[in-house]
């Protein structure tokens, strides 16, 4: 990928539909039986090749802990965060050296070498994951990472999510759906950020698969992530998440929740590390950045930060009336991430832009730099 291509990539994708109805979110099971279809005759074939590389640079630190409790592949208790969260699949694949190996338990860990992989025949359209919570959780967000995200040849040669519905059932019988894409060109290791934050507490999160865009080598249908991100109960810990810093999710959680808060999430000046503010006047909807308007440290750039407050505020709260997905897509480098709203505006007053890199700095997720574009044309300028 190149850089032009980096910096471009998360625009002109498709739209969000929501749904907010009040009746009730039907729970049944779409499972097949577990094991899954080869092409050569049953022998055990994994949902990654043997040379699986290494990992990710960006590697998202490892947040989940799984309970101990009887084996089953298909079901798991996991406590993040002091939640106890229950992880439900439609099927796995096993592994019989290691039965946890593909387990649903995997998608709450943020870490890109571990993933979830179904286990029935077929292509793997209509099988789901769900995490369900106990009454009165505070679900913010959640971070969806389709496919093998270990590296890009494992995400191309195994099968990955092309359109999934995300279902969640609320309090008093009340449902909420999203519609996800994920186009060919979606890049390995990337995520889509789905900014909830209602008050409705979250009973149950059913992320099901509607349609496959087929693996080079292998049938398996995976999926690196299914986070959630919770809030500090009570009133006065609204913009409080647990695990921001060592954990991407809930950081991104906290710059949505309080993007002029962004100086908290610097990295320490002690560090070396900049994170440099550049704005734009205009950028076009495909193609090359133009050189900035101004850029600074803002470390050092308080004064001319200030010029740019209003702007980022409502930049964020335009892009989320607009959609409540967001994309996380690499950096060209490997070395962190990229944030920022699902599409361009819809018109050329509607004020939604701005972009996010995070990289990881004496071990924990920090902004590195922070783009705020005044206008961006639309598909039509």
């Amino acid at each position: 990928m190149s850089g032009d291509d980096g910096r471009n990539c998360m625009r002109g994708w498709g739209p969000l539909r929501v749904i907010l109805g009040c009746v009730l979110l039907s729970t049944g099971a779409w499972g097949q039986p577990t094991g899954a279809e080869r092409a050569d005759a049953g022998t055990p074939v994994s949902s990654e090749s043997l040379d699986a590389g290494q990992m990710s640079p960006g590697a998202l630190g490892p947040s989940g802990t799984p309970d101990a409790g009887p084996p089953n592949p298909g079901q798991v208790r996991v406590t993040l965060h002091g939640v106890p969260v229950t992880v439900t699949a439609s099927s796995v694949l096993v592994d019989a050296k290691d039965p946890g190996r593909y387990g649903p338990a995997n998608l709450l860990d943020e870490d890109p070498g571990t993933l979830w992989a179904e286990g029935a025949k077929g292509t793997g359209a209509g099988e789901w994951v769900e995490l369900s919570f106990p009454p009165e959780t505070p679900v913010h967000a959640f971070l969806v990472t389709p496919g093998n995200p270990k590296s890009a040849k494992l995400y191309k040669a195994n099968a990955r999510p092309r359109k999934a519905r995300l279902e969640l059932k609320l309090a008093e019988g009340r449902k909420l759906d999203y519609e996800l894409d994920f186009p060919r060109d979606f890049p390995a290791g990337g995520s889509l950020y789905v900014h909830y934050r209602r008050m409705l507490p979250v009973l149950s999160a059913r992320l099901t698969v509607l349609s496959v865009w087929p693996g080079t080598r292998y049938r398996d249908l995976c999926l690196g992530g299914f986070v959630p991100v919770f809030r500090e109960p009570g009133e006065r810990a609204l913009d409080t998440f647990p695990g921001v810093g060592l954990e991407l999710a809930p950081s991104l959680a906290l710059f949505m929740e309080s993007p002029l808060l962004v100086f908290k999430l610097l990295p320490p000046e002690a560090s070396g590390v900049g994170a440099w503010l550049r704005s734009y006047a205009k950028v076009p909807h495909r193609g090359a950045l133009p050189p900035p308007e101004e850029e600074f440290d803002m470390h050092r750039g308080t004064s001319e930060w200030s010029r740019y407050r209003r702007d980022l505020a409502s930049h964020a709260a335009g892009a989320t009336s607009q959609s409540e997905l967001f994309r996380l897509l690499p950096e060209p480098d490997g070395r962190g991430y990229v944030f920022a709203p699902l599409g361009p505006p819809r018109s050329p007053d509607a004020y939604s832009n701005f972009r996010v890199h995070w990289a990881r700095v004496d071990g924990a997720w920090h902004v590195v730099g922070l783009e705020v574009q005044y206008r961006e044309q639309t598909a039509d300028d």
